[in-house]
């Protein structure tokens, strides 16, 4: 959107299209904390909820990278005033850079909880290794942060697709059988009370919820990607990186419903319950495949927590300067504390849910902007 090129570069959309993975696969998606949450605890009716969120991510993404390309904001952040005006937009701008924060923690949570459920390795090992490698990365700056994230967000993809394939295909006849469990809430090893956590009362709050707290990650992110790359290039990235996301959470989801009360290696949790419900997919398949998925999750992980780190760093002090570096030090051992104190299922329900519905307002937003535009074009045409 940034160059009138009608030619397409497939390396580039390719790259673009990974960049789109890795941004939306942090450690609730990798984990399947995510897709436990926001798809899996509805049965069936999560496919609706995909579809929320599907349509509503092609929408808001195209209009940022739009607006980025024909505005070219001073700063990525302006995107906000673009659709809001002054004084909300400065809000979302402010409230938005606090999400980026507040997801940083759950990054801390979900690599803590992946080295522990899958090596045995205390909560605080995880922890501190992502954030000593993400502070290292966000004060050395962000150049080349889409190629580097571009290159890991495929691998994740292809990875969840590959259990969910395989988990399918081996477990596909106890489907239904999963279906029933969620229905009717008779969940293996569940305490009284004890149930699935949700991300929301129905399935459509579910699917505006997930849409709306990946909008607040996204909106200054592909703003910038539109005024710098071309218009084809940028459009193909989204609709590609989107359709891979959406193919991977139908597979995975399924794979979970099939396998909703699998237990854990040590019989402690089952997949309905689990911090880490993936891994015990992963360990299904194959023991060291488990293993190897630890690994690649916690590089997933660290590819998302980069950017939700600089976000904050970078909108209170210079890139390059010492107040950089020290606020980045601060804001990651704060995370690493908050990170380690609450659990890592919590900060996902809390977080993601609480801040989707403001992402989902936003939406609308943009949608009052998009119909007052057009009426005006049509006026003065």
């Amino acid at each position: 959107m940034g160059q009138d090129n009608n030619a397409v570069s497939w390396k580039r959309v390719i790259i673009l299209a990974g960049a789109v993975i890795a941004f939306t696969i942090g450690s609730g998606f990798a984990t399947g904390q995510e897709i436990i949450q926001y798809y899996t605890a509805y049965g069936v009716k999560g496919l609706l909820a995909l579809l929320v969120f599907f349509v509503a991510f092609l929408y808001y993404n195209y209009n940022f990278a739009k607006a980025g390309a024909e505005e070219k904001f001073e700063k990525s952040n302006d995107i906000y005033k673009y659709y809001c005006g002054k004084y909300v937009g400065t809000f979302c701008d402010y409230y938005s850079t606090i999400f980026c924060y507040m997801s940083f923690w759950v990054m801390v949570g979900g690599a803590a909880s992946t080295l522990n459920q899958e090596y045995n390795l205390p909560l605080w090992v995880g922890a501190v290794i992502l954030v000593v490698i993400t502070t290292i990365t966000v004060i050395g700056g962000l150049n080349s942060l889409v190629d580097a994230i571009g290159i890991v967000g495929p691998i994740i993809v292809v990875l969840c697709i590959a259990i969910g394939v395989l988990t399918v295909i081996r477990d596909g006849g106890n489907i239904q059988a999963g279906l029933d469990v969620i229905a009717n809430g008779t969940f293996e090893g569940a305490k009284d009370g004890e149930t699935i956590k949700n991300a929301g009362s129905t399935w459509l709050a579910s699917g505006l919820s997930y849409a709306g707290f990946v909008l607040l990650w996204f909106a200054s992110f592909t703003a910038a990607l539109g005024a710098k790359n071309t218009k084809k290039n940028l459009n193909y990235g989204i609709i590609g990186g989107t359709l891979a996301v959406c193919i991977a959470i139908i597979l995975v989801s399924f794979a979970q419903i099939s396998n909703i009360n699998t237990p854990s290696a040590d019989g402690s949790v089952y997949v309905w319950n689990a911090a880490i419900p993936n891994l015990i997919l992963a360990m299904k398949i194959w023991k060291p495949f488990s293993s190897i998925f630890a690994v690649v999750v916690f590089a997933g992980i660290y590819t998302t927590a980069v950017p939700l780190l600089y976000n904050p760093a970078s909108r209170f002090a210079k890139e390059g300067t010492s107040q950089f570096k020290i606020l980045t030090i601060v804001l990651a051992v704060v995370g690493l504390v908050v990170g380690l104190f609450l659990p890592f299922k919590v900060l996902v329900n809390y977080i993601y849910v609480l801040n989707g519905y403001v992402g989902a307002v936003l939406i609308i937003f943009m949608i009052w902007k998009n119909i007052k535009d057009t009426f005006l074009k049509k006026k003065n045409a």
